[in-house]
C-alpha cells in the first residue's frame, strides 16, 4: 500500500500535533507528551534508547496511526488486537478495560471491534522483551476513508516540518529557528505574515503553565479587531505553532 521507505523517517504538525525533535531528549528524562502522527514501518524501525523511541528527527511517544484489524483477542481486562496499516507487519494494540471488575466482562465483549475494521488508534509506543506494541487510550472506527489520505499528509508533514525545524536551528547557530527581525525589533516568522507573527511572538513570550490568554493578546494590540486575531489564532493552532492549555482561551507555543 505505501512504501516502506518513503514513510521510514516520516511522521504532523498541524492541527493540534506536534512534532518534537529527537535533540528534545537530551532536556531531560521524560518522555515528550507531544501526538505525533506515524506509521507502523515508523514504530518498528524507530531507533529505541532509554525508553525513547526516534525515528529520524521526531521522538515517538504518544503516537496516532490508521489501520486495518486483522485480529482481535478479547480477555476480562483488555483487547488485543493487531493492526496493519500495509507499511511493515502488524503491530499488537493493547486496550485496557478501566471499567470496575463486576463489568469489565460485559463491557469488553461490547466494546470489541470486528476484523477487517479500519480504526485510527491514539496511544503510547511500549518496548517489552524487544517486542513492541502500542498501549491504546483511544480507538475509533474510520468511517470516511479520506481520513486515511489525510493521515499519510499528517504523517508527511510531521516529518518535514521536524527536518525544517533541524536545518533551521543548524543554520541559525541553534537560537533563530528561521526568524528573522523586521525593522520594529519584531521576529517576523518566515511564511506568516506580519500578524501572525506578532500574536505567535507574543504567546511564545508567555512562559506561564496555563498559557497566553486571547485577553492578553487583544491588550497588546488594541490597533487589531478581536475576530482577526481570532481567526489568526485559529490558522496558527491549525498549522501546529501554537496549542490550546487549559482552554480554548489560552496558547502556547509549541517551540516555546
Amino acid at each position: 500500500m505505501w512504501n516502506n521507505s518513503d514513510f521510514s523517517q516520516t511522521g504532523f504538525h498541524g492541527g493540534g500535533f506536534n512534532t518534537p525533535q529527537a535533540d528534545e531528549k537530551k532536556k531531560g528524562s521524560k518522555r515528550s507528551n507531544n501526538l505525533v502522527p506515524v506509521t507502523v514501518a515508523q514504530m518498528f524501525t524507530a531507533k529505541h534508547e532509554d525508553d525513547v523511541f526516534i525515528s529520524g528527527n521526531l521522538e515517538l511517544a504518544q503516537v496516532t496511526f490508521i489501520g486495518l484489524i486483522k485480529s482481535v483477542n478479547s480477555t476480562p481486562t483488555r483487547l488485543d488486537y493487531f493492526v496493519d496499516d500495509m507499511t511493515g507487519p502488524p503491530i499488537e494494540v493493547r486496550h485496557f478495560n478501566d471499567s470496575d471488575e463486576n463489568e469489565q466482562s460485559e463491557d469488553t465483549t461490547q466494546n470489541t471491534l470486528s476484523v477487517n475494521t479500519y480504526v485510527r488508534i491514539c496511544g503510547m509506543l511500549r518496548s517489552f522483551g524487544g517486542k513492541r506494541s502500542v498501549h491504546a487510550h483511544k480507538i475509533t472506527p474510520i468511517t470516511d476513508m479520506n481520513e486515511l489520505s489525510c493521515h499519510i499528509l499528517e504523517v508527511v508533514y510531521a516529518s518535514a516540518s521536524a527536518s525544517l525545524q533541524q536545518t533551521s536551528s543548524i543554520m541559525g547557530g541553534g537560537d533563530n529557528k528561521g526568524f528573522s527581525t523586521n525593522s520594529s525589533g519584531m521576529n517576523q516568522i518566515a511564511g506568516l505574515t506580519p500578524l501572525q507573527s506578532q500574536i505567535q511572538n507574543i504567546v511564545r513570550s508567555n512562559q506561564s503553565e496555563r498559557g497566553c490568554s486571547i485577553d492578553e493578546i487583544c491588550q497588546q494590540l488594541k490597533s487589531v479587531a478581536p475576530k482577526a486575531i481570532r481567526d489568526t489564532i485559529d490558522f496558527l493552532s491549525s498549522e501546529g505553532l501554537i496549542y490550546s492549555t487549559i482552554d480554548e482561551e489560552h496558547y502556547q507555543a509549541t517551540d516555546a
